[in-house]
């Protein structure tokens, strides 16, 4: 088996939160559903992470690390020592903290292509309940603007996930 801390990217000093981070890192970037082939990767990452998540088998490998004895117990994925740790709920730690103004605006252009949309139906609606070419009309190009609203929302949001990245 290979050496944990150089698994997930940390030195043997590290404290249970950056090995924490480490792993969900890496488990965000190399799980299978999202990085097809992954597998024998992600087997390593959460193999690592049994060893280095568990503050007893953490204690016992660097142990035997420093003794110079290779011998592990190996993974044991329905190890009872549970620490209550679920990757999928910490928050997006790697990611930068998004400003008051940046929160907004994405708010904002959340809520315009919908705002967009309500008042394309309600002006359709009563061009054809009035029967007016004209209000239909506007009907139409307002639904237009709405749907090309949304996808202006959207690129704008996978620009903002891509900068986020890194």
């Amino acid at each position: 088996m290979t050496d944990p801390y150089v698994v997930l990217g940390v030195e043997p000093t590290a404290s249970d939160t950056e090995i924490r981070r480490a792993y969900v890192a890496l488990a965000r970037r190399f799980h299978p559903d999202a990085n097809p082939g992954g597998e024998d990767r992600m087997r390593e990452i959460n193999e690592a992470w049994a060893v280095l998540g568990d503050r007893e088998r953490r204690r016992d490998h660097d142990r035997r690390a420093a003794s110079g004895t290779t011998a592990d117990a190996g993974f044991r994925p329905d190890d009872l020592g549970e620490d209550g740790f679920d990757p999928r709920a910490q928050p997006d730690v790697p990611y930068r903290p998004h400003t008051v103004r940046e929160v907004r605006r994405q708010g904002a252009l959340s809520i315009a292509p919908v705002a967009v949309f309500a008042a394309s139906l309600v002006v359709g609606g009563a061009g054809i309940f009035f029967n007016a070419g004209a209000l239909i009309g506007l009907g139409v190009a307002l639904f237009s603007l709405a749907c090309v609203a949304m996808v202006v929302v959207l690129l704008l949001a996978m620009v903002d996930a891509r900068r986020d990245e890194g």
